[in-house]
């Protein structure tokens, strides 16, 4: 008898502290969406292909490379060229850092080592979702994307790409942006699918 209870007793434990854990994370909190524009601007830029759950290798890669060039801090972004019913090992994912910021020769030494792209000024719609740890890089697609297909269903319009905004490598950051352009035309982003080639 002591046993079974001190079974439900450790699961009801876990059971709180998981429902805390996930209340920490941001997981209970309403995603908000609105309509605003995002851009100009320009990145510097490394592909990955496959499973979103690998994208953390590519990123360290890409670091070490602008580090390797004198960078100290990357204003990061991530643009998803394919739809969630893509198969894993087909995805294609762009790693960007912002080019503003930059002095004349770090834009010099990066040109020489990596592809860049601009991206246009567009609107569309857009989420922010708190970020505590390297899990809000999990948790927070899976909050932010299906309010995103609420209003895509409800309002359908031409989607191309979706795009996350992380921050700069160096400093706190609070939160994940999210960014999906309505009306865009896919053509757009050609040169990014053609570095894929």
């Amino acid at each position: 008898m002591k046993k079974g209870k001190s079974i439900g007793i450790a699961i009801a434990i876990l059971v709180l502290f998981g429902v805390a854990f996930y209340s920490y994370m941001g997981g209970f909190q309403q995603v908000s969406v609105i309509r605003e524009s995002f851009g100009p601007t320009e990145i510097y830029y490394v592909t990955h292909k496959g499973p979103y759950k690998e994208i953390g290798n590519s990123w360290d890669r890409f670091q070490k490379e602008w580090e390797s060039v004198g960078i100290t801090n990357c204003d990061s972004l991530a643009i998803y060229l394919d739809g969630p019913d893509t198969e894993p090992s087909k995805l294609r994912s762009i790693l960007g850092c912002r080019l503003d910021g930059l002095s004349p020769e770090q834009k010099k030494q990066v040109s020489l080592k990596f592809k860049t792209f601009f991206i246009p000024k567009m609107n569309g719609l857009s989420a922010n979702f708190p970020f505590k740890n390297f899990i809000s890089y999990f948790l927070a697609p899976t909050k932010v994307y299906p309010k995103f297909q609420e209003i895509l269903i409800a309002e359908p319009s031409q989607t191309s790409v979706a795009i996350e905004i992380y921050g700069g490598s160096s400093q706190s950051v609070n939160s994940i942006g999210f960014f999906m352009p309505l009306g865009v035309n896919r053509e757009i982003f050609k040169s990014l699918e053609d570095a894929f080639q």
